[in-house]
């Protein structure tokens, strides 16, 4: 650690970590000093839009600013045009039909590279024009966030494929790991209405409860020839046996995950491995239908783990500005 960061660890540091979603602004407020942490506090704003804070939210953050000599403010993107391929050469961009120009990219210690649109980095920079922004985390970054720390653990298998997944309330990141190496990733918004090609289903609410699923249309993932679970028609009626209920919600991630499973294994740019594990973090309480069907239906064996997205990116945030070498 650099002289300089010493010295400002020893400062009272306030760090904000920010979501934004279409109608709220989280907040969470972290003060520390010396290493050890001496406030922490939420707060849930309501905005105007997704592209305006509006002055009440903008005058809350300032204020929070005005009440420390250090402070960072660090932003959890959540917008969609956001990826990832494995490797780190921007040259194979192309390869995966993005158009490099219209990126900035980000390389993960030579695992991998993360992107997002220029569209929503300018976003991003002017919706906190008044504010000012010290750090953006990609979700991507958050999900290794929690995947290093499952490497360290003595349970952890460098040989078995894994099945990362990040749930919060309006989005699903996806990593496929070997050990360290990235295989496939992916960042999808699971809201009804910014997705409409995963919404392709209609779902009626009849006393209280809600319809089955249609899955007619899954023998379009050959999952009996991909995942080796049997055919179509076991999957089919298995998947709510014993009673299971979906959500809403539950059905769209699910074909969400469907649809990328079916991606990986058959897209020849893929280093395909075979799935044995999956690995939830759960930032928004995903719905038991889900882990069910990972565990019961794709035969993965399942953890799930409560998590918080504004911790991690506090996290981040933190040793980003004082333990990193400037």
């Amino acid at each position: 650690m650099s002289l300089f960061n010493a010295l400002k660890k020893r400062f009272t540091n306030q760090f904000l970590a920010l979501i934004v979603y279409e109608e709220s602004c989280e907040i969470k407020q972290k003060v520390i000093k010396n290493g050890k942490m001496i406030h922490k506090e939420e707060f849930n704003l309501d905005i105007k839009s997704k592209d305006e804070l509006g002055g009440k939210v903008i005058n809350f953050i300032n204020a929070l600013q005005d009440e420390y000599d250090h402070t960072y403010i660090a932003l959890y993107l959540n917008t969609p045009g956001q990826g990832i391929i494995p490797g780190c050469d921007t040259n194979k961009l192309e390869q995966f039909h993005i158009d490099e120009g219209s990126v900035k990219t980000i390389c993960k210690e030579g695992r991998f590279l993360m992107y997002a649109t220029h569209i929503d980095v300018k976003w991003a920079d002017k919706l906190f024009a008044k504010t000012g922004l010290d750090f953006v985390f990609s979700p991507f970054l958050i999900l290794d966030f929690f995947i290093q720390k499952d490497m360290q653990k003595e349970s952890f298998n460098a040989q078995e494929s894994v099945l990362y997944l990040l749930k919060t309330k309006t989005a699903l990141t996806i990593m496929i790991q070997k050990g360290v190496r990235l295989l496939y990733g992916s960042f999808l918004n699971t809201d009804q209405e910014e997705n409409p090609l995963y919404t392709d289903f209609e779902s009626d609410e009849k006393n209280g409860q809600i319809e089955e699923l249609d899955l007619d249309n899954l023998d379009e993932l050959e999952m009996n020839d991909i995942l080796e679970t049997g055919n179509q028609s076991h999957f089919a009626t298995t998947l709510f046996a014993d009673d299971e209920v979906l959500s809403i919600e539950d059905e769209r991630v699910i074909k969400i995950i469907n649809a990328q499973l079916k991606e990986f294994y058959e897209n020849e740019l893929y280093e395909s491995e075979f799935i044995t594990t999956a690995k939830v973090y759960d930032d928004s309480g995903m719905g038991s239908g889900v882990l069910n069907f990972l565990e019961k239906e794709l035969l993965l064996n399942t953890h799930a783990e409560n998590i918080s997205v504004s911790d991690a990116v506090l996290e981040l945030a933190i040793k980003e500005a004082l333990e990193e070498d400037v």
